[in-house]
């Protein structure tokens, strides 16, 4: 995650398009007979940050972040801004949200859209402030450590299946990718059939592994729930994991069979749709990256 507005969670694909903050302290100006005017430092007055969004139906939905922003306008509360990183910016009451729409389907669903936001510096009562968030002790996430500590655990039971399944993707990636350079190899050498057959013993062994961690997308998914770029990852790790059945089903078929025939194709036909569905699921395994470094102990 990039920051956290209130209740409103901004993704590392969603960072700010641009940030403006602006400072200022006000003067009382005394005119005096002769001379410049001579001015007395009066008081400071409140900070006041502007941000832009550019949110893509590719990159996330539109609407969630919009939605969450204009209910934390109507609300006219005050809402803390912390960075991923754990660092805790402020109180600030949201003063005006501007959005515009840049693309809608054929239904009229905005798939594309941008929001100016302006936020004011909200002090409260000094002899009363308002707590820090982002500011603990200790290993703990500085982002769990905003949520109540009944779900924290839970929270991190997901952090941990987000980084079992970015690691079974690498792996997977790997593997799926010397599958198919030994398949490619092989058809080097059609008239070899002991050398090819030699070859599909090879990738096998290779991609045996592969299969048997790729059936642990199960329980990740089980416990990530409505994470997107998680859900999304699943799906395709799911594709790969068919796709690469295939591949193996052929080529022990073919080895078993001690000949050389259509069985190579439908291998190498097959782990091609394995490697596209490894390149779809490129994004979301970045956005998971990105999401598990803002959230990694310190």
């Amino acid at each position: 995650m990039y920051a956290m507005l209130g209740d409103v969670r901004f993704e590392t694909l969603q960072s700010f398009s641009s940030l403006e903050a602006q400072h200022s302290a006000k003067f009382a100006k005394h005119e005096v007979l002769k001379g410049r005017p001579r001015l007395q430092a009066m008081e400071n007055e409140l900070t006041t940050l502007r941000f832009g969004l550019k949110l893509h139906w590719m990159l996330g939905n539109p609407d969630t972040a919009y939605k969450g922003l204009l209910a934390a306008l109507e609300a006219q509360q005050a809402v803390s801004l912390v960075y991923g990183s754990g660092r805790f910016v402020g109180w600030f009451v949201i003063e005006s949200l501007t959005e515009r729409t840049l693309i809608q389907d054929s239904k009229g669903r905005t798939a594309a859209r941008e929001l100016d936001v302006e936020l004011t510096e909200f002090v409260g009562d000094p002899n009363n402030p308002l707590p820090t968030p982002a500011i603990i002790s200790g290993k703990q996430n500085p982002l769990l450590s905003l949520l109540p500590e009944s779900v924290q655990a839970q929270a991190s039971e997901v952090i941990k299946a987000v980084e079992t399944g970015v690691k079974i993707y690498r792996a997977a990636e790997s593997g799926i990718e010397q599958v198919q350079g030994i398949i490619t190899a092989a058809k080097e050498l059609k008239n070899d059939p002991a050398g090819l057959l030699h070859l599909v013993g090879d990738a096998l062994g290779v991609a045996a592994p592969v299969l048997q961690n790729l059936n642990g997308i199960a329980e990740v998914t089980a416990v990530v729930g409505d994470l997107t770029s998680a859900t999304k990852l699943a799906e395709q790790l799911g594709m790969a994991g068919n796709a690469l059945g295939d591949t193996v089903a052929s080529l022990r078929s073919g080895y078993e069979s001690g000949s050389v025939g259509g069985w190579l194709d439908a291998a190498g036909s097959s782990i091609m749709t394995a490697t596209e569905a490894m390149t779809n699921g490129t994004l979301a395994v970045e956005t998971l990256t990105g999401w598990l470094a803002t959230r990694s102990d310190s």
